[in-house]
Formats: structure tokens, C-alpha cells, sequence
């Protein structure tokens, strides 16, 4: 009996220091670090968008990127969507898991890679790789962002 709750115990915390070790934060979302974690806001107007192929899009953008790797964006015409992201060095983040791209059976097992540049309060996001998912490729790259 005691050696069955020594083997339980040891168990339980090689679990906990593989939890701790990966950082993991609720429903296995990964911790977000960056100087880009926070909340954006960006407007297009409608000659700017027409310019970047998709006139139907000007308006109001949001994008919310939290450090438990979670973000949501919206644009005047997709509306709220969701989804995770995590760095992956060298300038770059993956965008993955976006409900609109899911629904659509657009998403790639590997998500979408971004290059992301920071200028004072501003975000840029450019396209890396990305499959066809076009919503989230536009949503991220058509504005530019500044921090609320």
C-alpha cells in the first residue's frame, strides 16, 4: 500500500513539473511573451482597402493578443473571431485554431506565420506562410496597429 502511494505521488508531480515546464495555462494554451502582447485597434478606409483587394473591409479592426496565448480579431466584415498563437522566434508568430478558419475547413494543422515588427505603438503583421485562409490573412495584414 505505501509503495502504491509513493508511485502515485512521484507520478503526480513528474505531471505537474511537465505542466510547469511547457507553462501551461488552462485548456493547454501556451504562455505569450512578447512586446506585442495587448489590445489594437486599426481603421481602413475605403480607398485603403479597395487598394489592398477587398473593398467590403473598411471600417474598424480589433486585435487582442494575451499572454495566455489566446487572441480574438474582428473586422467590419467577418465580424469577432478567435483562435491561439504562439512565438516562434525570429520575428514570427502562428496564428492557429481560428474558429472562422476552422468553420470553413480552411485551417492547416500548422495555422498561419506571421513576421511581426513593432514601431512605438505600432504592429505590423506580414504574411509568412498561410494557407487558405484568406479572412485571417487579411484581418492580420491589411492594417496597421496601434495599441490602445
Amino acid at each position: 500500500m505505501p509503495r502504491i502511494i509513493v508511485v502515485a505521488g512521484v507520478s503526480t508531480l513528474g505531471i505537474l513539473a511537465v505542466l510547469a515546464g511547457a507553462r501551461a495555462i488552462r485548456g493547454g494554451e501556451q504562455a505569450l511573451r512578447g512586446p506585442y502582447v495587448g489590445s489594437y485597434t486599426a481603421t481602413l478606409t475605403s480607398a485603403q482597402a479597395a487598394t489592398r483587394g477587398d473593398p467590403r473591409l473598411a471600417g474598424r479592426f480589433t486585435l487582442v493578443l494575451r499572454a495566455n496565448g489566446t487572441y480574438t480579431d474582428s473586422n467590419a466584415l467577418d465580424g469577432q473571431d478567435d483562435g491561439r498563437v504562439t512565438a516562434l522566434g525570429h520575428g514570427r508568430l502562428r496564428f492557429y485554431d481560428d474558429r472562422f478558419c476552422k468553420l470553413g475547413g480552411l485551417e492547416r494543422p500548422q495555422g498561419g506565420i506571421y513576421r511581426w515588427s513593432l514601431n512605438g505603438r505600432r504592429l505590423t503583421l506580414s504574411l509568412v506562410n498561410e494557407g487558405a485562409c484568406t479572412g485571417r490573412t487579411d484581418t492580420l495584414t491589411f492594417p496597421v496597429w496601434a495599441r490602445r
